[in-house]
């Protein structure tokens, strides 16, 4: 590895880094560009994981307000559950390192990859480039590198070392010691700070409220329709008027009432997924000739074509939305769309769903 180092002038306590690292180094195990992710994987026995074991929690679907007019995207990558683990060597920092460095990302590096090199933890370095840990990075892109386990703050006004201690609960006298501060903690406005053994604090965000809409309708849904597949419910109202009702991998999925077939199919099966067709993944839109419509999403396997004609009670599709082992690598399933487990996402647009009164079926 070579290390190249322009030195600028440094002024305040801290001043401004002029270190510029540029790795130079092969690295074949990992092709992907990526921040990676902690994963699980079951080395004993990876079949005692029943994935297709319907779950209460399995639930999933697109966030009120989505747009029906979704579009596909493209996922990269191979973005298994529990991706083979290479060596990886520990690299120590440089001794007594006290400055920010800049690191250029090589093919091959990962975010978990970079902090074990330069010896720190992923949060320190996701913290530091205001990445979250579903961020991807690419080669050539340019990321701060702390010299130790914390974050990065620029002093602002009425911040004084005990606020900011109490911000990123660390000591006073720790920043002081690191930072080269005076005794009594001035601070100037505008100089930058780093916090050793400092932590982001985290961030609450409240759940909006869904609130679940739907035509006037004098359609008696309860009598029009019929079950759309078995199981058990295990998300109430959300999304578009729409239930989830959770039951293994492959069980049938039936027209609630006849109509003509919208069906659309993906072949994605990564994180990146969830986003396709507004979160549904594979799924059939039915119309019926009442002016009313039926959605069914998350579908393992769909049984019918687009423009065709199905009566009332046929199956069109398996159940779908789990987890499946590709050569030995854990995956979302094919066409899951975002879901955490096996369901029928089932909606009804143009008339109440009257699945909503039950919690069995």
């Amino acid at each position: 590895m070579v290390l190249a180092f322009n030195f600028a002038e440094s002024s305040g306590a801290y001043g401004s880094s002029g270190f510029v690292f540029f790795g130079d180094k092969t690295d074949n195990q990992n092709p992907s560009i990526k921040a990676s992710q902690i994963s699980i994987k079951n080395l004993s026995n990876k079949d005692s994981l029943s994935y297709n074991e319907a779950e209460a929690s399995a639930k999933g679907g697109p966030d009120e307000g989505d747009s029906a007019d979704y579009e596909d995207i493209s996922t990269i990558g191979d973005d298994s559950l529990a991706p083979d683990m290479a060596v990886i060597t520990t690299i120590t920092p440089e001794s007594g390192r006290d400055s920010v460095i800049t690191y250029k990302v090589e093919s091959g590096d990962t975010i978990s990859k970079i902090a074990t090199e330069f010896g720190i933890t992923v949060n320190t370095v996701l913290w530091a480039n205001g990445l979250s840990s579903s961020s991807y990075i690419k080669e050539g892109q340019e990321l701060k590198i702390l010299p130790v386990n914390g974050v990065q703050h620029d002093v602002k006004s009425g911040d004084t070392i005990l606020s900011i201690s109490k911000k990123y609960d660390t000591k006073a006298e720790d920043i002081i010691a690191f930072n080269g501060l005076p005794a009594d903690g001035v601070l100037e406005v505008g100089e930058t700070l780093i916090i050793p053994g400092g932590e982001m604090p985290a961030v609450s965000v409240p759940k909006p409220k869904t609130i679940v809409t739907y035509p006037k309708s004098n359609i008696d849904s309860s009598s029009y329709f019929s079950f759309p597949t078995s199981g058990r419910k295990s998300q109430g109202l959300h999304g578009k008027n729409g239930i989830d009702v959770a039951n293994k991998c492959g069980t049938p999925v039936y027209a609630a009432s006849e109509g003509v077939v919208t069906a659309r199919t993906t072949k994605s099966r990564s994180r990146l997924g969830a986003a396709v067709f507004g979160g549904y993944g594979n799924h059939i839109i039915i119309k019926h000739p009442n002016g009313t419509s039926t959605l069914y999403a998350h579908l393992k396997e769909i049984l019918v074509e687009s423009g065709s004609t199905v009566s009332k009670g046929q199956q069109i599709a398996a159940m779908g939305g789990g987890f499946e082992y590709v050569d030995g690598k854990l995956f979302r399933m094919q066409g899951a769309g975002k879901s955490t487990g096996c369901h029928l996402h089932f909606e009804v647009r143009g008339a109440s769903n009257f699945l909503a009164k039950f919690s069995s079926y």
